[in-house]
């Protein structure tokens, strides 16, 4: 990961939302309520041109903007969508993740995991939502909900935001052109299991390339 964006060169006003959200969070940011505090702060802040704006100068310094993946606990990452291309589905775990887009459009689809075959193992998730996140939008993964990114515009420009790093938690992340999945350990940076998936839902969809083989390594 890029180096954290030091407190000095930090935007007042950016720098007051985050350590706002820290403070909502506490010690356990999975206690009840705290999703939902965190989801109006942000909803309110971000429908502000200048937070967006000290996001977006933010971003243009680097992919961490408040924490780091290096370091358990709370962080902001900023995203250049159109950079990074379409993102296959892929949870946080036990952990829940927000997304605010900061600029440009968005498709954001969510999968929830149906079934598993208690023979084969296969797994089988469910389409459960499907929108367009415009500039100052906020979306909210649940714990286990894996979500899709489709950027829309060149400029697409968003924010990641995560109770925990990612270096503490493994990722299921699908890969529709193929059926296949891996349990991704970003601690290690390597798949850590695996196997086949099927889905319910998102048969209109024409499903991208993958990118997942050559954005984990």
């Amino acid at each position: 990961m890029n180096k954290p964006v030091e407190d000095t060169e930090m935007p007042e006003v950016f720098k007051r939302v985050a350590e706002e959200a820290v403070r909502i969070c506490g010690d356990d940011p999975h206690r009840d309520g705290v999703p939902g505090k965190i989801m109006a702060l942000l909803e309110a802040e971000f429908q502000k041109p200048e937070v967006r704006e000290a996001a977006m100068e933010l971003v243009h310094q680097g992919m961490d903007l408040y924490g780091t993946n290096a370091d358990p606990g709370f962080g902001i990452m900023g995203v250049e969508s159109a950079k990074i291309g379409y993102r296959e589905p892929h949870d946080h775990e036990n952990c829940w993740a927000v997304n605010v887009q900061v600029k440009g459009r968005l498709r954001m689809v969510h999968w929830a995991q149906d079934s598993v075959d208690p023979d084969s193992g296969e797994i089988t998730i469910k389409k459960v939502s499907d929108r367009v996140l415009e500039e100052g939008d906020v979306d909210y993964s649940a714990p286990g909900i894996a979500h899709e990114l489709y950027p829309l515009t060149d400029d697409s420009v968003e924010l990641a935001i995560r109770c925990h790093s990612l270096q503490t938690i493994i990722q299921h992340r699908y890969d529709r052109s193929n059926g296949e999945y891996i349990n991704w350990s970003w601690g290690k940076k390597e798949a850590v299991g695996g196997g086949t998936f099927k889905t319910i839902g998102g048969d209109d969809d024409e499903v991208p390339p993958s990118a997942l083989t050559k954005r984990v390594k």
